[in-house]
């Protein structure tokens, strides 16, 4: 997936992302600043961060500012019959970051599909989580899983040992697998495949064809392929190791990476194992895009004051001044008008203003 224009900054980034939601029908949801803290508490294992910022109210609740977006949004929406509820934001939560290891105030952009969710309202988010990438980087891959298939292997494996394969999945611990494959006779096929899932890549036939011989779900390998083949090819790749919130997602899952950020820029799935357990009877998928994990990014940039500055004297007229600014910037270039430049001021391009109101490239 290729964009002619690659957005940098976060306010640039946030204004990209929601004309790109807005344009497949999705609208703004604006929420509070804080929940009662009982609402996060009874589902801290679906928080990105156990930590919550607690106050205790005038009436004596006990208060969290806001660690997640999701909840409150499933909190909000009414389960409606044949109805989908297509939710973008871009809100602030509060949690410890990976960068600072310290509670932060940090933006975060997503959206939630919620309600009669089909296989291609599936494919469309996953395919918006990709698209999301491309706006930030061309150098991203979204990395894609369904849990249908890992959880038809899990079920192969007792239970008293399924911790301990799930968490070698998620490490890619081809030899501890395998290991656990010949302490444990009676299901070590069960192990052998979760060790072939490790290794496993590329959307071909072949893969596919190697899934449907382990003896992968048929309606969950079907349901894979068709999400898949939605997506970019050039920037997608299989990943049977994202099993974060098992207890919450199932099905379709993925995590977005850029180039030179080491964690994961963008995550989500479907997720209605979280609805069932909040009661409602609604299917649902989203994805959050983590703007302080591309603060590293933007930090390795060196940022511009304005593309073009425009140079004028005191022999030019505001009106001739102000009017060829606002011709260069229909161009969709941030202009600044000036007598003289600063030292330290960092732009592309210098534009003069000549003697008779028009300009020379300098």
């Amino acid at each position: 997936m290729s964009d002619d224009k690659v957005f940098r900054g976060e306010e640039q980034v946030i204004q990209a992302l929601r004309s790109l939601y807005y344009s497949y029908g999705y609208r703004s949801y604006k929420m509070r600043r804080f929940e009662e803290y009982d609402f996060y508490a009874g589902n801290k294992d679906f928080l990105t961060s156990a930590d919550i910022i607690t106050f205790t109210d005038t009436n004596g609740k006990l208060m969290a500012l806001k660690p997640d977006v999701t909840l409150s949004i499933v909190r909000s929406t009414k389960d409606v019959r044949g109805g989908i509820s297509r939710i973008c934001y871009d809100e602030n939560v509060y949690r410890v970051s990976d960068k600072s290891g310290t509670f932060r105030e940090i933006m975060q952009a997503g959206l939630e599909c919620i309600g009669d969710v089909s296989v291609t309202e599936l494919a469309e988010v996953s395919l918006l989580a990709q698209k999301s990438l491309s706006l930030i980087s061309p150098d991203s891959v979204l990395a894609v899983a369904h849990l249908g298939i890992v959880e038809g292997f899990l079920k192969e494996i007792p239970a008293s040992l399924r911790g301990a394969a799930v968490a070698a999945l998620s490490a890619r611990n081809v030899s501890e697998l395998e290991r656990a494959a010949r302490e444990n006779r009676q299901c070590a096929a069960a192990f052998m495949k979760l060790a072939r899932l490790c290794i496993l890549e590329g959307d071909t036939e072949e893969t596919y064809a190697l899934l449907e011989q382990m003896g992968a779900d048929s309606s969950c390998l079907s349901e894979l392929q068709a999400i898949v083949s939605a997506l970019d090819p050039g920037s997608v790749r299989l990943d049977f190791s994202i099993l974060d919130g098992m207890k919450y997602y199932n099905g379709i899952t993925f995590r977005g990476y850029v180039q030179g950020i080491p964690v994961p820029v963008v995550s989500g799935g479907q997720y209605d194992k979280l609805m069932q357990r909040m009661g409602r009877s609604s299917k649902a998928i989203g994805f959050a895009v983590y703007l302080d994990s591309l603060e590293r990014l933007f930090a390795s940039e060196t940022a511009q004051d304005a593309d073009i500055v425009l140079l004028y004297s005191e022999t030019d007229s505001p009106k001739d001044v102000m009017g060829k600014a606002d011709e260069l910037r229909a161009g969709g270039a941030s202009v600044v008008t000036l007598r003289s430049v600063p030292r330290n001021l960092r732009y592309s391009k210098l534009v003069r203003m000549d003697a008779e109101g028009g300009t020379d490239n300098a």
